[in-house]
């Protein structure tokens, strides 16, 4: 069974669930019905009314798309592997796998093979798991949730009670968003590193950073995970190396982040740093152009981060 929480306006998370046969799973995100009255628009974006503001990033058609475009991308930089665990259900009706913060529910519908095999639960999942039962989950995935997390400790020692002692595994992937640049081709001062930099500032005014965590090793060792392993893909931001697989890589990427850099942008930096539209509209136009530019040789990384939880060990 796969249960995905959905990451709809709050914290959300969908729980997706393969093992039992359930009813047909709503119709997907972008099928559905129109919005309902709570959300709203701002800068021309629509935004989720639950819990106004605390979710900075639109909820529209256009970021749904930008969405299920970055499913294809990571599926490309992993090559078509959806998950890295070697998790192993331990009875015969099939794995029980949690999707956090699922978005359109892509990964979790691809995970669950057949859609009756899939629900959707809509939660913040900042708030306590009620209804939820300890030690029952055989994986729990997170992917893309920088800046929505408050407390990445609090987050990962729910995972850690949700997973089944001995057999439960976390899969957390996450974009280090920050240009990188190896052969001097991108100035220090270019717009797309003033672009970052801007929005890191506005994220962490709203305690949500969109910085990558550098200290994910020690918070899951702290919590009591074993078998930590990292994986670092290298995330050309377009298709400049030589490498077909790599290009390969930079087109996806470069039509997912181009398309969703305005809803990365907007609500951050007018809502935390008191932007003007008009201000963020040039700025998100300026590192447009750099990210398209096969001269300058940028890049990002994926880190995908796997963790086992031991037998007998309480959370901490």
């Amino acid at each position: 069974m796969v249960l995905a929480m959905a990451n709809n306006g709050a914290d959300f998370g969908i729980f997706a669930s393969s093992r039992i046969p359930l009813p047909a799973p709503p119709p997907l995100m972008n099928l559905g019905p129109p919005p309902p009255p709570t959300d709203y628009f701002e800068n021309g974006r629509l935004y989720h009314g639950f819990r106004k503001g605390k979710y900075m990033f639109p909820c529209d058609e256009a970021e749904k798309d930008r969405m299920d475009i970055f499913h294809k991308f990571f599926l490309v930089a992993r090559r078509d592997q959806l998950h890295s665990t070697p998790f192993i259900p331990n009875y015969d009706r099939g794995p029980r796998i949690l999707d956090l913060g699922t978005g359109t529910g892509i990964w979790a519908i691809d995970m669950a093979e057949i859609p009756p095999n899939l629900t959707f639960n809509q939660r913040d999942i900042e708030s306590p798991w009620h209804g939820m039962d300890l030690d029952s989950w055989d994986l729990i995935h997170v992917r893309m949730l920088n800046g929505s997390v408050t407390s990445w400790p609090e987050l990962y020692q729910k995972i850690y009670r949700h997973l089944k002692p001995s057999y439960g595994w976390l899969e957390h992937v996450e974009l280090d968003m920050w240009p990188r640049c190896d052969d001097g081709t991108l100035p220090a001062n270019s717009a797309l590193i003033n672009w970052a930099r801007y929005l890191y500032e506005a994220t962490n005014l709203a305690y949500r950073p969109m910085a990558y965590n550098t200290e994910t090793r020690a918070m899951l060792e702290r919590q009591g995970f074993v078998e930590i392993q990292e994986q670092v893909i290298k995330i050309p931001m377009n298709p400049w190396p030589s490498d077909p697989h790599m290009k390969d890589i930079g087109r996806w990427y470069n039509l997912g982040i181009t398309q969703g850099l305005e809803a990365l942008t907007i609500g951050p930096l007018t809502r935390m740093s008191g932007w003007k539209k008009v201000d963020v509209d040039r700025v998100v136009a300026d590192a447009k152009r750099e990210i398209c530019s096969k001269k300058y040789h940028v890049y990002c990384n994926m880190h995908i981060w796997t963790a086992r939880r031991p037998a007998d060990r309480p959370a901490r």
